[in-house]
């Protein structure tokens, strides 16, 4: 019996090493273990049991007799009451590699030793390792297996090996250490992490962070436009008081210097003219400049609406013609006003004060921007378009819109260029009026370059005959 329980107490050394070479960072790990580890042999309860067993026969009495005796009765039958002690069961690993499973039972004063001999691996794989593959654990996590503290089976996760052969690939952070509950207490669980897979949700988070990244990028984005927009507007503001203060004190100057001269009667008989038609061009300047701006206000407060009436084409062309031939005329311009014949009866749907305004507007860009042009025309033109719809064209034979401009043209206070650096005087609000009056009539206006020059045009709809 003592050689047997030496036997059983000899353990086999691990091939992968021991527990306590292992490298992992047990930072995390619990305390619970530790009071695991300080079992000992009083935590190992005896077991009483009472057996009843029929007292045998006297070996002398025939096989016959017995059978009589069993089949009489039993309560002629003599039984034996007996306590016997039974330990709880212990697990062993021997020098051959194999398990054995063992207790002690104590009858009659004599010790008797029952077990059972099973083999290690098969044990193993089939206890620990697969329901260990079973689990989510074995995604994230290695497991070790210990006996006595020596490493007997290390199973790799899903990433990595699936059977480690050395300690060298056991690296980490302890996950959780434990001991198997009785009988298998000598054998203790080690699981271990090296690396967090990307939990189902975890693409989830990532999306939704990379979308919050996006639209706070936007956002910062947009706010920054709209801060490049808010301070471009402030500086179109301040240029054009400072444009408006231009427009209005140098006409006004000039008015009052040729008025004074009149007054005092210095100028000669052959100039009055001249100066009063100066001060008349003057006048009706500023008129135009004070008109478009209360305009410009009533139509950015929706404080104006077009008085549409049914006219024709030759009508409104008729009406607008006197006051754009003067305005070009005192220009320096010529005025070239053609209109197909089978447009002049169209009717139109439009507000003539409105109309007279966008042209207005129109030519005095035109005359502004053309001035140092070869060819000093005003083109006017009316067609019609194939769906219908009239459409009068303002064309000059000037230097023509920049590219990077056409877009930004029928902005309200934009002017190319500086205060310092632009050549051509104006408010940056006459264009902006024009767009915005065409769409109070349902109209379009548009701008396109020509060779040489450029033209706008005023689309209206809707068109019918008369």
């Amino acid at each position: 019996m003592l050689a047997l329980r030496q036997n059983f107490a000899k353990k086999k050394t691990s091939k992968l090493g021991r527990v306590l070479d292992l490298k992992l960072d047990d930072s995390y790990q619990s305390k619970e273990f530790e009071k695991d580890q300080t079992r000992t042999d009083k935590d190992m309860v005896v077991r009483r049991e009472q057996s009843v067993l029929p007292e045998p026969p006297p070996e002398s009495a025939p096989v016959g007799a017995v059978r009589e005796v069993l089949l009489s009765g039993l309560s002629e039958v003599r039984v034996r009451t007996f306590e016997s002690e039974i330990d709880p069961f212990e697990i062993s690993l021997l020098d051959s590699g194999h398990f054995v499973l063992f207790r002690k039972v104590w009858r009659d004063g004599q010790r008797y030793i029952q077990g059972a001999l099973i083999e290690a691996q098969p044990f193993l794989d089939g206890m620990i390792e697969a329901a260990f593959r079973e689990t989510l654990l074995s995604r994230t996590s290695d497991l070790i297996a210990a006996y006595h503290g020596d490493i007997i089976a290390a199973y790799g996760g899903v990433d990595a090996d699936a059977y480690l052969s050395s300690t060298s690939g056991l690296t980490g952070t302890l996950l959780y250490q434990r001991r198997l509950s009785a009988p298998l207490g000598e054998l203790e669980l080690i699981f271990s992490v090296r690396q967090l897979p990307v939990a189902p949700g975890g693409r989830l988070i990532t999306w939704i962070g990379l979308v919050l990244v996006v639209v706070l990028c936007g956002g910062f984005y947009l706010v920054y436009r709209v801060g490049l927009r808010q301070i471009a507007l402030v500086e179109q503001q301040q240029d054009f008081v400072s444009a408006v203060s231009h427009e209005l004190k140098t006409p006004l100057t000039s008015i009052r210097m040729y008025a004074e001269m009149l007054r005092e009667g210095w100028a000669p008989e052959d100039k009055k003219a001249t100066y009063y038609g100066f001060i008349h061009d003057e006048s009706d300047r500023l008129s135009r400049l004070i008109s478009n701006i209360l305009q410009i206000a009533r139509m950015t407060r929706n404080d104006v609406k077009p008085d549409l009436k049914r006219l024709t084409v030759s009508e409104l062309m008729d009406g607008m013609r006197p006051k754009i031939a003067s305005q070009v005329e005192r220009a320096g311009f010529t005025l070239n006003l053609t209109c197909e014949e089978a447009v002049e009866a169209t009717v139109l749907a439009v507000d003539a004060d409105f109309f007279a305004q966008i042209m207005i507007n129109l030519v005095d860009n035109a005359t502004k921007f053309a001035r140092k042009a070869d060819i000093k025309t005003i083109d006017i033109a009316c067609r019609q378009h194939s769906d219908g719809a009239v459409v009068v064209t303002v064309r000059d034979y000037g230097p023509g819109i920049p590219k990077d401009q056409m877009k930004k043209i029928f902005m309200l206070f934009y002017r190319a260029g500086t205060e310092l650096t632009r050549e051509t005087v104006g408010t940056g609000i006459g264009l902006a009026l024009v767009r915005q009056l065409a769409a109070a009539m349902n109209a379009e206006v548009d701008a396109v370059n020509k060779d040489p020059g450029a033209a706008f045009s005023l689309r209206m709809l809707p068109a019918r005959k008369a």
